[in-house]
This record gives structure tokens, sequence and C-alpha cells, in this order.
């Protein structure tokens, strides 16, 4: 086990959100999985890459990690890790962003060799959805 393994596998997940590359979840997450919030649970993968057709709805999104802290226990690890997520959408003819703040629990364990997620459940501290400012002129 590397003890960056779940900053590494956070890193990926943000990536492949926001890049809309829901098939390469694959690398990073058990077939297996169970991927549960408040509002939703999708036991599986296929069922998870289903839930994220709801990301199209967006013209951009960022997910920004920041704290992690977990333990290790041999081949598998539970820990959290925080993350601000930024879902950018246009309504009235406005451009709004919801924002939500969450703190995953992660369960990563050791899969054909690799270590991927085995469950993460989504906890939900805030949420603002607001409309956008434009940006200051360049100077």
């Amino acid at each position: 086990m590397n003890k960056d393994t779940p900053r590494e596998l956070a890193t990926l997940y943000a990536g492949y959100r926001d890049g809309r590359r829901f098939k390469r979840l694959e690398e990073i997450m058990a077939t297996d999985i169970l991927v549960a919030a408040p509002n939703f649970e999708c036991q599986g993968l296929a069922a998870f890459r289903e839930q994220l057709q709801l990301l199209h709805n967006y013209s951009a999104t960022l997910h920004l990690i920041g704290n992690q802290f977990g333990e290790w226990q041999g081949d598998t690890y539970e820990g959290e890790t925080y993350c601000v997520a930024h879902h950018v959408y246009a309504r009235d003819g406005e451009q709004r962003m919801w924002e939500v703040g969450i703190r995953y629990r992660d369960s990563i364990a050791l899969v054909n060799g690799s270590y991927k997620y085995v469950g993460r459940y989504l906890n939900v501290l805030w949420q603002d959805d607001r409309v956008m400012q434009d940006p200051p002129p360049w100077p």
C-alpha cells in the first residue's frame, strides 16, 4: 500500500467526473462499489455511471479536493476526503453556480492487484445556488 493512494484516487475521481470520462472510473472503482448520499444510492459501477449522466446538465464542474485523513488496516483503508464541488449552469438567461460542500467517507481495498474504491458515502455539509457575477476585466 502507498500512503498517497487515497489522494491519488480522489484526484483521479474528481478529474474523471469533471472531464466526463466516466468509462475511466473502472480504473479506480470496484465493479460492485456502493456509492450513496442522503438522496440516492447506487449499487455497482454501472448504476453509478448512469447516475453521473446528470452532470451533462452543467456547462462545467469543478471538484476541489481538500483535507484527507484515514487509516490503513492491512490492504483496506477507511477515511474521509473533503471536497467543494462547483456546478455551472444557465437558468432564465442567467449563469448560475450550485456549490456543494462534501465530506466523502471512503472505503478503499485491494481489488485484483489495484487499490480501488469499494464504497463512497457523500455527506453533504452545505449547498448554495446563486447567480454568478461577471468577472472583472483583466488588467
